[in-house]
């Protein structure tokens, strides 16, 4: 799918496809092109060119089909708040031709909203009102499901029962999930959509997209030099992501292909510099996810 706005291009060439059973996780900046993409698969927008199925109907050319079976809970959860919990669902529930009662009851099970069915929407706490927009959204049983920034203003103990609840519902489901938290990203996905600037960077189960990278990386904390000037120019460093830390230190990650310390030590010597620590590791899937992003924004 492609997506223009005149002369800015939001989203640009971007391919994938999510099977049932796993949850794939959005990447990106904000401002990277994953709220425009999810609304041209939802059919809210229109891609310039391109396609978009979902369970194997054309969002655009069989609409009423394909939204029968997506599930969407947009950025913000919105919902109904003069409405009752049981009165939204079953509003909801509506849209689709009807729903059964006891799909209700099954929907508020799943979602833990037993206790608060009759509660306005609008008197619950940010965590159950997004546990509303979930059982929303999945009121109708469908097949795949797109979440929009999930995670946002969730408490750390909300945040783990959301995601078991998305663990829980992914098991029969194909699952987009937004986000641009790396750590919510590697907490809750199978596999990784890497986005920025409307371009897929990356894509693939998040342990593959590590081990396709070779690269090594030269941990340095520095003070008293110009750090990427010297740390750039030594021999085998292919990058350097700079860190400020507190009274004039920084901590810099040298991305390389072979152990570079001693060529470290001896530029940071000759330049004048004071080293606090150099260490040579192979760089975590979540580090290099970090830097990736850090590298195409800057």
């Amino acid at each position: 799918m492609t997506r223009r706005f005149g002369s800015v291009t939001a989203v640009d060439d971007v391919s994938f496809e999510i099977e049932r059973g796993s949850v794939a996780g959005f990447l990106g900046p904000n401002g990277a092109g994953k709220t425009t993409a999810m609304r041209m698969l939802a059919g809210v927008l229109e891609p310039t060119s391109g396609a978009a199925f979902i369970h194997g109907f054309d969002v655009l050319q069989q609409a009423r089909e394909a939204h029968q079976v997506l599930g969407w809970l947009p950025d913000g959860a919105p919902a109904c708040e003069e409405l009752r919990v049981d009165e939204y669902l079953r509003f909801r529930g509506g849209l689709y031709g009807g729903i059964p009662r006891q799909r209700y009851e099954q929907v508020c099970g799943q979602c833990g909203l037993l206790d608060v069915r009759r509660r306005l929407v609008g008197q619950l706490s940010r965590g159950y009102r997004q546990r509303v927009a979930l059982a929303a959204a999945i009121v109708p049983d469908p097949v795949a499901i797109i979440l929009d920034e999930p995670g946002t203003g969730l408490d750390p103990i909300q945040q783990l029962a959301f995601r078991s609840l998305v663990q829980e519902l992914a098991q029969e489901r194909a699952i987009l999930l937004s986000t641009h938290q790396v750590g919510e990203a590697m907490a809750m996905c199978d596999e990784l959509l890497v986005i920025v600037g409307g371009k897929l960077l990356a894509q693939g189960p998040i342990n593959s997209l590590r081990q396709s990278d070779t690269s090594q990386a030269a941990f340095v904390e520095v003070k008293d030099i110009d750090v990427l000037r010297v740390l750039g120019g030594v021999d085998g460093v292919q990058s350097v992501r700079v860190k400020e830390l507190a009274n004039g230190w920084f901590q810099a990650t040298c991305d390389c292909t072979s152990d570079i310390r001693a060529a470290v030590h001896d530029a940071i010597t000759a330049a004048g510099g004071h080293l606090r620590e150099l260490r040579y590791a192979g760089t975590s899937t979540e580090e290099w996810l970090r830097g990736l992003l850090e590298e195409t924004q800057a």
